[in-house]
C-alpha cells in the first residue's frame, strides 16, 4: 500500500480529516487538522483516496494519547485521539455547517462517554471473539475484553465459558457462516442479559414497562434514553393527537402518554406492531392504534388527517418521498423528527421547508461518543 506525507486541512463528516494530494481529495482517519502526518493509503479511487495515519510528524495541540490499544484497527471509533469536549465541539460544528441558520443555537446533550452501549454484536471465528478489523473478517484481538463503549456486563472475560453459555441456543441460528464465523448479539434486559436476536428484551424507562421483540430495534445509549424522551415530551403540546411513524414496539408514544390523547402508530414489521399493542395495554394506554405498513411504499391514508402531530424516527435512509408528499395533503401542524443520519435529515428538511414547514428546535444528542455518529432531534411547524 502506498505511503504519503501529507498536511491535514479540516474535519469532514465520517470521522475523517480532509487533505489534498496530486489533484485528489484524501480522507484520513486518525489525524487532526493542521497536523503533518505520514499515512498509508487504504483505497484509491479516481477522485477520492482514503488513508490512515501511521505517524505524526507535527502534532496538533489538541492531540491526546488514545486510551484504546486497538484504536483505528477495529474501526469502531473515530475520535479517541481527541479530548471529549473537543469531540462535542466538532460534532456541533459539523452539524451546524449543514444548518447554518442554527449556528450557536443548537442544544447539545451528552452523558458518560464510556460504557454507554446497552447492546453489542460480537463476532465469533473459531474460539476468537471480538470485532472485525475494518473491511475484513479478521477478529481484532482483545476487543471483546476491553471495548470502552460497551457496558462492562457485556464484555467477555473468558471466551471458553462465554461460548459455552451463549451457543447452547444457537443450533438453528441463521446468522452463521462457515467461512466468516457467526455473531452473538447481546443486550441488557431488565433482570438479565439476553441474546436479542433470539429473545425478547424487557426495558423500563420513564415509568414505562416495555418488551422488545427478538431482533427488534432499541436505542443503544442507556444513559441518554430518558433525556431524549423527556426532550420530545417537552416539544409536544398538551392533549396531542399523534401519528407515530416507524414506531417500532411503541417506545416513544407510550413513554410520552401523559401528553397524548390518541395515537396511530405505523411500522413495517408486524412482530414489532404486535409488541406495540401489548406494550400499550401493559401501560394502561387504551386509545392507541397500531398497524403494519411499509412506509417506503406509497402514500399515507387521507383518514390520518385527524392527527395534527407527527413523531417520526426513521432508519438512516430517512423519510420516503411518499411520506414527504403526504404532508401536503394531511397538513400536520407539528412534526418531531429524530434522525441518526444528518445527511438524510438535511435532505428531508429541505423538502419539508419547500412545502411550508420551518424548524424551531434542534438538539444534538451524542448517543455514540468517540464515534463519528450522533442523533439529531428537531421540531418542525407548518406555516
Amino acid at each position: 500500500m502506498e505511503k504519503l506525507q501529507i498536511k491535514l486541512e479540516k474535519w469532514v463528516n465520517g470521522g475523517y480529516c480532509l487533505a489534498h494530494h496530486d489533484g485528489h481529495a484524501v480522507f484520513i482517519e486518525g489525524g487532526l487538522p493542521g497536523e503533518l502526518v505520514d499515512i498509508t493509503l487504504t483505497k484509491q479511487g479516481k477522485k477520492e483516496w482514503f488513508g490512515v495515519v501511521t505517524s505524526v510528524l507535527e502534532p496538533s495541540k489538541f492531540r491526546i494519547p488514545s486510551d484504546c490499544p486497538v484504536y483505528l484497527e477495529c474501526g469502531g471509533c473515530s475520535y479517541r485521539h481527541l479530548p471529549y469536549e473537543e469531540e462535542l465541539k466538532l460534532k456541533t460544528n459539523l452539524l451546524e455547517s449543514m444548518f447554518p441558520k442554527w449556528k450557536g443555537k443548537t442544544d447539545v446533550i451528552f452523558g458518560p462517554m464510556e460504557g454507554y452501549r446497552n447492546n453489542v454484536q460480537w463476532q465469533v471465528v473459531g474460539n476468537e471473539i471480538g470485532f472485525f478489523e475494518k473491511n475484513t473478517h479478521q477478529i481484532v484481538s482483545k476487543t471483546s475484553t476491553l471495548c470502552k463503549n460497551v457496558d462492562k456486563r457485556l464484555l467477555v472475560e473468558d471466551s471458553k465459558t462465554f461460548l459455552t453459555q451463549n451457543t447452547k441456543h444457537q443450533k438453528n441460528h441463521t446468522n452463521h457462516n462457515q467461512k466468516f464465523g457467526r455473531s452473538i448479539s447481546l443486550r441488557l434486559s431488565k433482570e438479565k442479559i439476553v441474546q436479542y436476536d433470539l429473545e425478547e428484551t424487557e426495558i423500563e424507562v420513564l415509568g414505562t414497562q416495555l418488551k422488545v421483540p427478538a431482533k427488534g430495534f432499541f436505542q443503544i445509549n442507556q444513559f441518554l434514553l430518558e433525556t431524549w424522551l423527556k426532550k420530545m415530551k417537552s416539544l409536544l403540546p398538551e392533549s396531542s393527537k399523534v401519528l407515530e411513524l416507524f414506531c417500532g414496539c411503541g417506545t416513544i408514544g407510550i413513554a410520552l402518554r401523559e401528553k397524548i390523547t390518541s395515537l396511530y402508530g405505523i411500522e413495517s414489521h408486524d412482530n414489532s406492531i404486535q409488541y406495540a399493542i401489548e406494550n400499550a395495554k401493559r401501560n394502561g394506554t387504551n386509545s392507541y392504534q397500531y398497524v403494519t405498513k411499509d412506509l417506503y411504499k406509497g402514500y399515507l391514508p387521507k383518514e390520518l388527517k385527524q392527527y395534527a402531530i407527527w413523531i417520526v424516527n426513521p432508519p438512516r435512509s430517512g423519510l420516503s418521498k411518499g411520506i414527504i408528499d403526504s404532508t401536503t395533503k394531511l397538513k400536520p401542524k407539528i412534526m418531531i423528527y429524530s434522525s441518526c443520519n444528518p445527511s438524510t435529515l438535511q435532505r428531508d428538511l429541505r423538502l419539508l421547508e419547500a412545502v411550508g414547514y420551518r424548524m424551531d428546535s434542534m438538539s444534538l444528542f451524542d448517543f455514540f461518543p468517540r464515534t463519528n455518529h450522533y442523533e439529531v432531534l428537531v421540531r418542525l411547524k407548518r406555516g
